[in-house]
């Protein structure tokens, strides 16, 4: 969802920045923010920031607390996406979206944002932080009665291209979101890799 469906930068930005501020820590900023999108949040501030369990916990609190009321909605569709998905959902295509974002957010932003009904299943990020990007894509397949050999998973960053690998599914990798910017590194991914 972040960075291949929707723009979601800025209200990630203020939200990792409001954390920050909650946990009386200097804000890395930018660089930080770019590597950090995509990545499951307890691990972001527990290996990336250094965090106890505790810690780490307590700013995924502060991040969502600003998310809930302001970050949400600091999002935009990226240009071609809507046709793109009409386009899919005409030629009768299952769609699904695997996202670690928690996911009344995601399905709360994708219907804010006119995209909610394209999509047969939104699978988000569990209450307690535990689904991975490839037990995510396994459940979208499982909820839509499909096999792995018959799914690929679309997005922006390596760890989009490793849950893929993790669920046995194929990868189209996009480069106008947050992650991929080089198709030659898209390439190196594995032999599966495809880019859009």
């Amino acid at each position: 969802m972040d960075g291949t469906l929707v723009n979601t930068y800025p209200g990630i930005y203020n939200s990792y920045q409001y954390a920050f501020q909650k946990m009386n820590l200097s804000f890395p900023g930018e660089k930080f923010v770019g590597k950090a999108i995509g990545a499951p949040l307890l691990s972001v501030f527990r290996e990336t920031c250094g965090l106890t369990e505790e810690q780490a916990a307590e700013a995924v609190k502060f991040y969502r607390e600003y998310y809930a009321y302001k970050g949400k909605s600091e999002a935009d569709v990226y240009d071609g996406i809507s046709e793109s998905l009409k386009a899919l959902k005409d030629n009768h295509i299952l769609l699904g979206v695997a996202t670690l974002k928690r996911e009344n957010f995601a399905i709360e932003i994708l219907d804010n944002l006119k995209l909610k009904d394209y999509f047969d299943i939104v699978c988000g990020i569990d209450e307690n932080d535990q689904l991975t990007k490839a037990d995510l894509i396994n459940k979208c397949i499982r909820q839509l009665g499909v096999s792995a050999s018959e799914t690929i998973l679309v997005g922006d960053s390596e760890y989009d291209a490793d849950g893929a690998a993790q669920a046995s599914v194929d990868f189209l990798a996009v480069l106008y979101g947050f992650g991929f910017k080089d198709p030659d590194v898209v390439r190196t991914l594995d032999k599966t890799a495809h880019t859009a």
